[in-house]
């Protein structure tokens, strides 16, 4: 789905990343998303949602205030 402010996609989570893995001991997810170049096909983001393999996800891109931190997530 495409409007004039945001892009939306469609996508699963493909895998769930032991959370040993990263310094700050958090469970990762790989979300595969549907229609992005492969290069940009996977996301790791933290599960603290407690999302679960096969899960179906939407990812949306919308544009940020000049005046919001970039290090959030919502």
């Amino acid at each position: 789905m495409v409007s004039t402010s945001s892009v939306r996609l469609a996508g699963n989570i493909s895998e769930i990343s032991r959370a040993g893995l990263y310094s700050d001991r958090r469970e990762r997810v790989t979300v595969s998303v549907e229609g992005a170049e492969p290069l940009y096909a996977e996301l790791r983001l933290p599960n603290d949602q407690g999302w679960s393999v096969g899960q179906k996800v939407m990812v949306a891109i919308v544009p940020a205030d000049s005046g919001e931190g970039w290090d959030s997530i919502t």
